[in-house]
């Protein structure tokens, strides 16, 4: 009973690793498929016999979101919280060794170290992002500066204005035509 349980954890392990990596397929030129198509040295001796066939550009992947990391990290972290409670459930209740327990724990804590420098890794990306937009607003305000020193001062027109003031609600005044 015990090899079963300890068969049926491993299998557990790869569907958790290889169903992403299948959900993931983006587009031709990723995974197998890569592996399937011919060398560079292999195509020119295979052109030779053949006629040539235009090469197809796969198309550019779209950038990826940091919504969509978190999201990913997110589920990558419960996924693996989960299989570590299912193997100490297992174990707990024994039909399984303690030592199952092991292959969860390590990949728990590997990504937990993983995450980590990512964090470390984003905020320095921020740091920096920050002090690239501090330089170019210090740029910005300089050229600023220069430009209106540069410039001539304006005119100061004085307006003469009129003694007397054209009032619409004064009682003197009518309207045309009255």
């Amino acid at each position: 009973m015990s090899s079963a349980v300890l068969y049926l954890a491993i299998v557990i392990v790869w569907a958790i690793v290889l169903v992403p990596m299948w959900l993931r397929r983006d587009t031709e030129a990723t995974g197998i498929s890569r592996l399937l198509h011919k060398r560079p040295e292999e195509a020119e001796a295979a052109e030779d016999d053949e006629e040539e066939i235009p090469d197809e550009v796969p198309e550019p992947r779209r950038p990826v979101s940091r919504a969509t990391v978190i999201a990913r990290r997110r589920r990558r972290t419960t996924g693996l919280a989960a299989l570590l409670l299912t193997t100490i459930a297992v174990a707990a209740s024994g039909l399984a060794p303690w030592w199952i327990t092991a292959p969860p724990v390590l990949l728990l804590a590997g990504h937990l170290a993983l995450l980590r420098v990512a964090v470390g890794m984003d905020a320095a990306h921020r740091r920096a992002a920050t002090q690239a937009a501090r330089a170019a607003a210090r740029t910005r305000a300089l050229e600023a500066r220069r430009a209106a020193e540069a410039t001539e001062p304006a005119e100061v027109i004085e307006l003469i204005t009129p003694d007397d003031v054209f009032d619409q609600y004064a009682d003197d005044r009518r309207a045309v035509g009255e």
